[in-house]
């Protein structure tokens, strides 16, 4: 029996079916070409990223040892001028007997202590109200006095800026020279030979800020209290006076209160979270404390940073006279990678302002986080930073 003929609209839609075939199998060859070409320009946009990060953090990371080698130079410059306002001076055994000898003579004798001093302008880096409650007993009448002839020797700090234990650890071999006080010996002697004296004052940090000390020589310390604070310059690398918006940004205030109160110094320096972690105990200002200790301890300044890991990652290259946030902040950041190899640079392609300034990518995103007042999940940059948990492989800030 034959097989039944095709009708024409039998026809018609075979022709139509076979040209939809044809069709769809010209569109998924299209759809192929198009997603590869998407794919290739993906690898492609992503591999010149790539190249830009790594292009990114060698610039900035030359721009950091610009900056440190034009700081160095202005201290330089300093010290030179500084050379000029060197007051030398001895306090032998025969000098104290007679400053004891001449304070039993009351008012006339203390006036004369004083004048032997001749702390001139120094005389702002005395602060009777802290010394006085810092000593252990009775100062009496003349709180400076009693600072130059017991004071000084008993290791006693006269102002919030000058720690006298910090001073004289490390210059003791000048003190036991020269038998000053340690304010004494600052101010005769030690700013202009560059001796900081606080944890959180350098001379070299600040002096790069102020130009002008280059020509004048004046003290550092003399020059913040007189303007350095009041024109928002920083005493140091972890001290930053527009984040500090409470009391004005002052060292001297954060010193003497605002720790007190919680005031973060740094938006990678979370108080609050280091006596959560039971980093901090709440009796003593923190800041100082985790610049002297950091290095050693490997302790973490706030969720944002995780000292281990970066000093892991750092290995030998790291600066061994600071702690890991200040090493990171001074041109780490661009010397390590981040997760799966990546450079940190990367993270601020999206973001002019970050590098325009230079600044490190764990702390533009403390800064952004905090400015939208969200909790700052810096977890995506550094990893889980809880002190004692198993840190990242590699430290992507």
């Amino acid at each position: 029996m034959a097989s039944p003929r095709p009708t024409p609209e039998a026809i018609r839609l075979s022709a139509s079916v076979d040209a939809a075939a044809s069709r769809l199998a010209a569109l998924r060859a299209e759809s192929e070409r198009r997603n590869g070409e998407v794919q290739r320009a993906e690898t492609a946009e992503a591999l010149a990223r790539l190249r830009l990060g790594e292009a990114l953090a060698e610039a900035l990371g030359a721009r950091a040892v610009a900056e440190a080698r034009l700081r160095a130079s202005q201290f330089d410059r300093y010290r030179a001028a500084a050379l000029a306002r060197r007051r030398p001076d001895r306090r032998n055994r025969l000098r104290r007997l007679a400053e004891k000898l001449l304070v039993r003579l009351g008012a006339p004798g203390r006036a004369l202590v004083r004048a032997r001093a001749a702390l001139g302008d120094g005389a702002a880096l005395f602060d009777p109200a802290p010394y006085r409650a810092g000593a252990p007993g009775p100062v009496g009448p003349d709180a400076m006095v009693h600072y130059l002839v017991w004071g000084g020797d008993a290791g006693l700090s006269p102002h919030p800026l000058f720690d006298s234990g910090f001073y004289a650890s490390r210059n003791a071999g000048e003190l036991a020279r020269t038998g000053l006080t340690p304010l004494d010996h600052f101010l005769r002697e030690g700013a202009a030979d560059g001796r900081d004296p606080h944890p959180l004052f350098s001379l070299e940090w600040y002096v790069s800020q102020a130009p002008e000390l280059a020509a004048t020589g004046e003290n550092p310390v003399l020059h913040y209290l007189r303007t350095g604070a009041a024109r928002g310059l920083s005493p140091h690398r972890l001290f930053d006076p527009a984040w500090v918006r409470e009391g004005g940004g002052d060292l001297v205030w954060y010193l003497t209160e605002g720790w007190r109160q919680g005031a973060s110094p740094h938006p990678l320096f979370d108080p609050a979270w280091r006596r959560a972690q039971g980093l901090d105990d709440g009796e003593t200002e923190p800041l100082a404390r985790f610049v002297l200790t950091a290095r050693d301890t490997l302790e973490s300044p706030g969720p944002g940073f995780n000292s281990r890991t970066y000093a892991e990652a750092r290995g030998a290259a790291m600066d061994p006279s600071a702690d890991p946030l200040s090493d990171y902040l001074a041109g780490g950041a661009w010397a390590v990678l981040g997760p799966e190899g990546l450079h940190p640079a990367l993270a601020l392609l999206d973001d002019p302002e970050a590098l325009r300034t230079g600044i490190t990518p764990a702390e533009a995103l403390a800064r952004r986080s905090a400015a939208a007042e969200l909790a700052p999940d810096l977890g995506v940059i550094v990893g889980d930073v809880v002190e004692g948990a198993q840190a990242p492989d590699m430290v992507g800030i």
